[in-house]
């Protein structure tokens, strides 16, 4: 893994191409005035997608998740918040903000592992066990079919622009 800084924010996170990282921008006049709440809406956007793909998936943090969040996207294992699934961060800045997140789809073990080394280097409080994947909880899950899902789901609620280099 190559350390880099996530312009969102948060604690120490980990991603390789098991996870899908969806970042949204969008302009605001009062970026500050809805933090909470986008937190709370996205939150339950992914819990609802990963659901619709047979994940048992719910808004609410993981004790002694990675990257600790109130809106944190978790799995449940016989009923009881087990895994992290999803991790949000948000950046405002004068007239925009961003939103980002990353969804584990597939493999946790590596990210288990990196983040094992991290947390301990940082001396922060985790339990390992808590890094999971969708994968965990419906293993015919692939990130591919997420991609779909969440990009079905996107394009009902927002206008999806593509970038200006893909426009040419």
């Amino acid at each position: 893994f190559e350390p880099l800084v996530r312009r969102a924010g948060g604690r120490a996170a980990a991603y390789h191409r098991g996870c899908l990282v969806v970042d949204h921008i969008e302009p605001a006049p009062d970026p500050v005035a809805g933090t909470r709440a986008r937190f709370a809406s996205f939150g339950t956007f992914f819990a609802e997608v990963l659901a619709g793909l047979g994940v048992d998936a719910h808004v609410g943090e993981v004790p002694g998740e990675y990257c600790p969040g109130e809106f944190s996207v978790h799995g449940r294992i016989d009923g009881v918040p087990t895994i992290k699934l999803v991790g949000t961060a948000q950046r405002v800045v004068a007239g925009a903000w961003l939103f980002s997140s990353v969804v584990v789809v597939e493999d946790p073990a590596p990210l288990r592992a990196v983040l094992t080394d991290v947390y301990a280097a940082l001396e922060l409080p985790w339990r390992p066990a808590t890094a999971g994947a969708a994968q965990d909880l419906a293993h015919d899950v692939t990130v591919e079919a997420v991609q779909d899902a969440l990009l079905a789901a996107y394009t009902a609620v927002v206008r999806l622009e593509a970038p200006e280099a893909s426009r040419r």
